[in-house]
């Protein structure tokens, strides 16, 4: 009897990486002009940063839905599998909410433990996949759901984007109003804390920005995973990798992208970091 791992798609999570590690990741939901799309499935970054500059009204986003959950849930128990369930914080999103009413529907034996990460991106993907590289050594499900909480405790992410407006639009500013009145004059330096957005710095340009979050993630070495992510720069992303190449080795420092889900908060020249301390 195998553990699996279950995220949602708000974990930016580079699907190769997913597959490699048995990953299920639920797409979150995304209105576009009025269509509904599967975040990650019908609706990918490329597409989603073009028409997201040009819309005249900003996306809407929605967790998963109850069924949702209950289909993937009820195929993994079918399976033989225990499972192991981490989602985006419950303070920005519906989702642990949802597979909370999912799991009641399957009864309370049910092998499922479903974990709020109070994170969001890829660093709820970072423990995601440490989560997952546990259930493939064979560890007992309640385990893997303890280092899991053991990992996300120990996982810090900042985000720097070019601008507040699409946060602040969509309602998931968190404590980093106190920014707004600068909006147009800073770089803002975020990170999640206690499950929402909370400011870090606001430096008055990009390169100072770039700069000061490098220092932050330095501040927190060593690291035992390390991950950058961004919205619409990749070469932007490519070299804070090789900055950071002395933490960790380049190759072992995950690339990815914001997608949709995050995308409509964070908008375009959006990047980020994220790591898990070494014990």
């Amino acid at each position: 009897m195998a553990t699996r791992i279950v995220t949602d798609s708000s974990a930016d999570l580079p699907p190769e990486l997913a597959r490699r590690w048995n990953i299920t990741v639920i797409p979150c939901n995304v209105v576009l002009d009025d269509v509904n799309y599967k975040d990650g499935v019908d609706l990918l970054p490329d597409e989603f940063y073009r028409r997201l500059v040009s819309t005249p009204r900003l996306p809407t986003t929605s967790q998963p839905s109850i069924p949702d959950f209950q289909a993937v849930y009820r195929d993994l128990l079918d399976q033989g599998h225990h499972v192991v369930s981490i989602h985006v914080s419950s303070k920005l999103s519906g989702t642990v909410n949802a597979a909370e009413q999912a799991r009641t529907s399957l009864g309370a034996s049910a092998p499922i433990e479903i974990i709020d990460s109070h994170l969001a991106s890829i660093g709820l993907g970072l423990a995601t996949l440490a989560s997952a590289q546990l259930a493939r050594d064979g560890k007992p499900y309640q385990q893997v759901a303890d280092q899991a909480r053991h990992d996300l405790a120990k996982t810090r992410v900042f985000f720097t984007l070019d601008t507040l407006e699409y946060l602040e639009k969509g309602g998931r500013i968190g404590k980093a109003r106190a920014f707004l009145s600068s909006i147009l004059s800073i770089k803002p330096i975020l990170t999640l804390q206690d499950g929402e957005v909370h400011p870090v710095e606001r430096p008055r340009n990009r390169e100072r920005a770039v700069r000061r979050t490098v220092e932050l993630v330095r501040e927190l070495a060593p690291v035992r995973q390390l991950a950058v992510i961004y919205s619409t720069e990749p070469d932007h992303a490519a070299e804070l990798r090789r900055q950071l190449s002395d933490l960790l080795p380049e190759e072992e420092i995950i690339t990815t992208r914001f997608g949709a889900t995050l995308g409509t908060y964070v908008g375009p020249g959006a990047f980020g970091m994220a790591l898990t301390q070494a014990d």
